[in-house]
């Protein structure tokens, strides 16, 4: 029989591992048509610039940053980097794809580093 402790460490790792696959796919497959709506943008071109290649790492980063701009479109918005019509331009089924691997993989991965801290004192 398995320990709570047990289980929920086998829980965060299965969801770690289980998003990590989610964005290797939506990496794979989503990221060029996100990309394509933002082909005039200054940021974006910066960023395909420091990121251009065609390794995942790189992919990854793109992603990761459309996924913070769909996430957090006003602070992007007020700084100027980002129009709301581009945005908007977005289909919202898209939008939703670039952003499940950091609604996955973030709060997993400061669960683990919170549940590796506190382990000794439970």
């Amino acid at each position: 029989m398995m320990t709570l402790e047990a289980m929920s460490v086998f829980l965060l790792l299965f969801l770690l591992f289980f998003s990590l696959g989610l964005s290797a796919y939506i990496t794979k497959t989503k990221l060029d048509l996100v990309e394509a709506y933002f082909d005039n943008n200054e940021m974006m071109i910066g960023d395909r610039k420091w990121w251009g290649g065609k390794s995942y790492k790189h992919r990854s980063m793109r992603l990761c940053l459309i996924g913070i701009v769909i996430m957090f479109p006003k602070m992007f918005i007020w700084r100027g980097l980002i129009t709301q019509r581009e945005l908007d331009a977005i289909p919202q089924g898209l939008k939703r794809w670039s952003k499940a691997p950091l609604y996955l993989e973030l709060p997993l991965f400061f669960g683990m580093i919170a549940f590796w801290i506190w382990h000794p004192f439970l």
